[in-house]
């Protein structure tokens, strides 16, 4: 069950992700690597998470949060959707809604780092 999400529109870049690991149809328990990897870099960059809007949806989809924002095409965890008056740091994966988003794992860290300081990866 997730946890009471703050309000989208905060003036901030959002982040979205998994709230974590899932249950398959055959009973097996998952994760994301690409959610693990954006984890990994929010625990040895905790400012980022002060810097951003973090939103965490559940894995299956329909994810409303993440529709609403952008379209049922692009309902990608994680998704780092940057503010109007943001500088891309790194290339734009693409522009959804006047919205211009990373779903790309190190490019999100790599932008963030570059945006907030920290630590990126390679």
């Amino acid at each position: 069950m997730m946890a009471e999400q703050p309000p989208i529109e905060t003036g901030k870049d959002i982040l979205f992700l998994l709230t974590g690991s899932w249950v398959t149809e055959a009973g097996e328990e998952r994760l994301c690597p690409e959610a693990c990897l954006v984890e990994g870099a929010l625990l040895l960059n905790p400012h980022w998470a002060e810097a951003v809007t973090i939103i965490r949806v559940d894995y299956p989809r329909p994810r409303p949060a993440i529709v609403d924002l952008l379209d049922e095409d692009n309902q990608n965890a994680p998704t780092l959707i940057l503010t109007a008056d943001r500088e891309a740091k790194e290339p734009v994966e693409a522009e959804i809604n006047g919205r211009r988003i990373y779903t790309d794992p190190k490019a999100i860290c790599r932008q963030l780092a570059a945006s907030y300081g920290g630590s990126a990866p390679r």
